[in-house]
């Protein structure tokens, strides 16, 4: 790590603590929508770690994990290397509570991040990468499923030589159920945050909380915790790994089977817990009309387990109310391997 990080508006020596932000966009009245920005720079050297929340405007959970970490856990004389928290990655979405931006109904992650003169999620998305993202050597960029009865998770991607020992290892001391990609990323593959960072060398983790609307448990201690013992693995601090406990897990190789859908419209009523394991063939949910008929058994397509119920689709995401229609996301299905 440099002796110093300047970053957005703020230059951070060695044995210090700055807030500022990186210059985002200007609205049509001339406001600046910025992303926030917090760093701790440690007195020897080490890795700089990026700890993100808030892609999606309505997963606030990271917050308080990033907060937590940088004012609470953290000192500076004991730190080996640095950490750049970035609260809200997408203050476009997070100022409506939407999503995605609400200016052109995109994801900061996943458009062009190499276009200073794109569109508005696309200018955010670029100075994420060149103020942020291209300046660390580890990264956890934390998410949140809606409800709070879903399973936490974390997605690694272990197709790329250059990160996978390194993603496998911050998984396995972050110690969440962790679903597998072995997905290769294409020559011609858009340049997004995350393909940037992969053809980089940086490993980039997600961190899956739950409950995201809301700061709440477990959430907030699962996520500092699996972000210290990311920090101890890595030697930025001293300490024994602690395991998670309290939370559902399902251990070893798991993967991503797909995304299950009704075929018709009404409420839905969930007869097994995410983290359950179910056979191929068990009902697992079942919708029923407004008169209180069900019109549809959903079938479990493979031996395996949901991490989370998404329900309908509103505002270009999940997690509206619990009705679905056809074609509304169901459930999040993956299987195990051992």
């Amino acid at each position: 790590m440099p002796d110093k990080i300047e970053i957005g508006n703020i230059l951070v020596e060695r044995g210090e603590f700055k807030k500022g932000s990186i210059k985002g966009i200007e609205l049509a009245n001339g406001v600046s929508i910025d992303i926030p920005l917090m760093v701790i720079n440690g007195v020897e050297d080490g890795p700089t770690l990026l700890l993100m929340s808030t892609q999606h405007g309505i997963e606030i959970q990271g917050i308080e994990v990033i907060h937590k970490i940088i004012r609470e856990k953290l000192s500076f004389k004991h730190l080996r290397g640095a950490v750049i928290g970035i609260p809200v990655g997408n203050p476009l979405a997070f100022m409506h509570q939407q999503y995605l931006s609400w200016t052109d109904n995109l994801d900061v992650g996943r458009v062009n991040a190499t276009l200073p003169n794109g569109n508005a999620t696309e200018k955010l998305a670029y100075a994420l990468w060149t103020e942020a993202w291209s300046i660390a050597d580890l990264i956890i960029n934390i998410h949140c499923n809606t409800r709070p009865d879903s399973l936490i998770y974390q997605a690694i991607n272990v197709s790329n030589p250059k990160t996978k020992e390194k993603l496998k290892k911050m998984a396995e001391v972050f110690g969440v159920t962790t679903i597998f990609s072995s997905d290769p990323i294409q020559e011609n593959a858009l340049p997004t945050l995350n393909n940037l960072a992969a053809q980089k060398g940086t490993p980039v983790i997600l961190e899956e909380l739950i409950d995201g609307r809301w700061i709440s448990e477990p959430s907030t201690s699962v996520g500092v915790k699996g972000v210290l013992n990311i920090m101890k693995a890595f030697n930025m601090i001293d300490g024994n790994i602690e395991p998670q406990i309290g939370i559902p897990i399902v251990p070893g190789v798991n993967r991503f089977h797909g995304m299950a859908h009704a075929n018709h419209g009404g409420l839905i009523r969930f007869l097994k817990k995410p983290g359950e394991p179910i056979k191929k063939g068990e009902v697992y949910a079942e919708v029923y009309n407004l008169y209180g008929d069900t019109v549809e058994q959903i079938e479990m397509p493979v031996d395996g387990y949901i991490w989370a119920y998404p329900c309908a689709k509103s505002l270009g995401t999940s997690g509206g109310l619990q009705v679905v229609q056809t074609g509304s996301n169901v459930a999040y299905v993956f299987t195990h391997e051992g």
